[in-house]
């Protein structure tokens, strides 16, 4: 079996999520597009490995121009911060420092959610190897090279 080839690492420091108490995060810059609509300034997205999805805050949705009503019914879930409503959206374009992606995100609307963007399991950890040290501060991210 071939064994995956890593992009050499970059680190990447623990940080704290703007106007937040003061906890350090994975967080990584992005730069999201949908169609002919860019968010025209990067956003933060949290790396959560405990996340089996990725997700968009609903008003990230609404500024790349989905119309979540016009997206149908929604499905409605359970998390450690309450019930939500949520849609799948249609695949959405991600720069992740100067590596393009196309990868499906859920839009949830939960009056809780703090995050603009999240990455879990069903996007960076197929085409990236994170290793978290958050003891040292940081943590690294290589991209694979048999698809980067």
């Amino acid at each position: 079996m071939k064994q995956n080839q890593f992009q050499t690492p970059i680190k990447i420091w623990y940080d704290i999520l703007p106007g937040g108490p003061g906890v350090k995060w994975p967080i990584l810059k992005v730069k999201l597009k949908h169609s002919e609509t860019s968010l025209p300034q990067p956003l933060i997205a949290l790396v959560d490995s405990g996340a089996n999805k990725s997700i968009l805050h609903p008003l990230v949705a609404e500024a790349l121009g989905f119309n979540l009503e016009k997206l149908g019914a929604s499905d409605k879930g359970i998390s450690v911060s309450g019930e939500y409503k949520s849609w799948q959206l249609p695949a959405i374009d991600i720069n992740i420092y100067g590596y393009d992606f196309n990868l499906p995100f859920t839009v949830i609307d939960n009056e809780r959610l703090i995050w603009p963007c999240i990455l879990g399991e069903d996007s960076i950890f197929n085409f990236a190897r994170l290793d978290f040290q958050k003891f040292k501060g940081y943590f690294e991210l290589r991209f694979r090279k048999d698809i980067n």
